[in-house]
């Protein structure tokens, strides 16, 4: 059914939304649960903080960014409802069959795998709940929907803890529980499950008709499917070439450019890897890097008004650089507070878990939810003050973690944590509103995806996996665990200085490419 027939914003995109907060929260169950579960994993697989980083962040990320991208250009073309539906049902199932690795590789795989399907989660939502509420209400009700993700983030330490707290006390013989089962490997089963009962009510709602809210015009795509199979092309080497070669479009400069960055990637990790000793880290993150390359480059031959309003827009670009960036410190605290707390106090899983849980559902939501209200209190009292909402956030966050960071007491410690992880998410509605105001309706998935994809690369796979390598550096030197967790975490925070840098340079572009956005799509050839 069509959007005329329901009001906007009324009680039907009401429900779409509480449906979609929902499956946010899975999405982020499903993904954060590897935090309180890190101390089991490490002390059953015998891996390393570093390697912890790279389970968490990277091996996710790296799928996550590669799959977002043509999954988003798909949602820009084809029923957003069934995407999201499909990729739930995909990412429970893998989430499942993580309770049965048995080695740091199968666990690799298996969050490969649930990195791929929560990648169709957010671009599409964004998409979608953009055309069920009206340009005004965007940043709240994205906001809301981000909210979700701390929920989600929150119930995953806290069931986590007392799952694994349960299982140990019914079986404090491994050997004499049912199949041989970790209590880490019996959480991961017990949380993917829902998923798939959930992915049923969102193939059950009603897809809104696209542009709407704003009163444009949207021509469907002939033929979606086809048309996202050869954007899965344009991501996967070697099939990027061979599309860069089918464009006929200066086929032989932009094959050269390819492989130009091809190499100089491989350059790259090569030297990382020597400068690390960890091959897995470097060799999977430089190939999503290489294939976010390779997928610009076909976006530019294949869509140019959409290529034109990302990339040749100061104040996006000046976006894509600052908000992802602020993801960087969200991953590292979300991830590595709940070890910190486990080795820095003598206190248990359960416990922990329940505590921290609670802290980051109520203060992580709740700063979504009153970041992306307060984002558009700005933007009504000027049009591109939310653009500072980065800036608040950094600053807010930095004297919050130091406080965390020299906590001498777990009660001081507990306050100063549920400060960070209030502050540290304040920008989240405005990042999100803006990737998707400053481009034309049908440009929204794909724009997001980008955002969403950066992100992920930026932000998940490289900051849980500093302060692991950080911290596995100064233990090695002979630094108690706690405290060499500590120097990690205390480093990331220095990121915050381009993150302030970037977002005063967006401020100042973004009125006059938001006001222009249509006239220069016109410019790069849109109908």
């Amino acid at each position: 059914m069509h959007l005329a027939k329901e009001r906007i914003g009324g009680s039907y995109a009401k429900y779409v939304l509480l449906i979609m907060v929902c499956v946010h929260m899975l999405n982020l169950i499903d993904r954060q649960i590897l935090s309180i579960l890190s101390e089991e994993i490490k002390a059953d697989l015998g891996v390393t903080d570093a390697q912890l980083g790279f389970l968490y962040g990277t091996s996710f990320a790296a799928f996550y960014a590669i799959f977002g991208l043509p999954i988003g250009r798909l949602a820009d073309s084809w029923i957003r409802k069934n995407i999201i539906a499909i990729g739930l049902s995909f990412w429970s199932v893998m989430t499942f069959l993580s309770g049965t690795a048995n080695s740091i590789w199968a666990l690799a795989f298996y969050r490969f795998g649930v990195g791929a399907g929560e990648s169709s989660g957010t671009p599409a939502s964004y998409s979608l709940l953009s055309d069920w509420f009206s340009p005004e209400k965007r940043a709240s009700v994205l906001s809301i929907y981000s909210s979700g993700a701390f929920v989600g983030m929150g119930v995953s330490l806290g069931l986590g803890g007392l799952i694994v707290d349960f299982w140990k006390n019914q079986y404090p013989v491994v050997a004499t529980a049912p199949f041989g089962l970790e209590a880490w490997q019996v959480t991961f089963m017990v949380v993917g499950f829902p998923g798939i009962l959930l992915a049923l009510l969102v193939y059950k709602m009603r897809e809104p008709q696209r542009g709407i809210t704003e009163g444009i015009r949207n021509i469907e795509h002939p033929k979606p499917i086809r048309e996202a199979c050869v954007e899965v092309l344009t991501v996967i080497p070697p099939f990027s070439i061979y599309t860069l070669y089918l464009s006929k479009r200066d086929w032989t400069k932009e094959v050269g450019i390819n492989l130009g960055f091809a190499g100089a990637m491989c350059v790259l990790c090569f030297g990382l890897i020597i400068i690390t000793g960890d091959f897995a880290q470097w060799a999977v993150l430089s190939v999503a890097i290489y294939c976010l390359f390779s997928w610009t480059q076909l976006l530019k031959v294949r869509d140019p008004p959409t290529y034109g309003l990302m990339f040749k827009s100061k104040a996006i670009r000046y976006v894509n650089l600052s908000y992802p960036l602020c993801t960087t410190i969200v991953y590292s605290y979300s991830f590595w507070v709940t070890p910190y707390f486990l080795r820095s106090f003598d206190l248990g899983i359960a416990e922990v878990g329940l505590t921290l849980g609670l802290t980051l559902a109520l203060c992580g939501g709740g700063g979504v939810a009153v970041g992306g209200f307060f984002a558009d209190r700005l933007r009504k009292h000027r049009p591109d003050l939310h653009v500072y909402m980065a800036v608040i956030s950094a600053v807010l966050t930095s004297f919050s973690a130091l406080a965390l960071l020299g906590a001498q007491t777990v009660n001081s410690a507990y306050i100063a944590n549920a400060c960070v992880q209030f502050s540290a998410v304040l920008w989240s509605g405005a990042g999100s509103s803006l990737v998707t105001e400053l481009v034309l309706p049908r440009m929204r998935a794909t724009s997001s995806a980008f955002y969403v994809a950066i992100s992920s690369v930026v932000g998940l796979a490289l900051g849980p996996y500093l302060v692991g390598f950080v911290s596995d550096s100064c233990t090695s030197s002979g630094m108690e665990p706690s405290r060499a967790l500590k120097y990690g975490l205390g480093l990331v925070l220095s990121i915050y200085v381009a993150i302030i840098y970037f977002a005063i340079r967006a401020r100042s572009f973004y009125q006059d490419d938001f006001i222009s956005k249509i006239s220069r799509a016109r410019d790069f050839g849109e109908s």
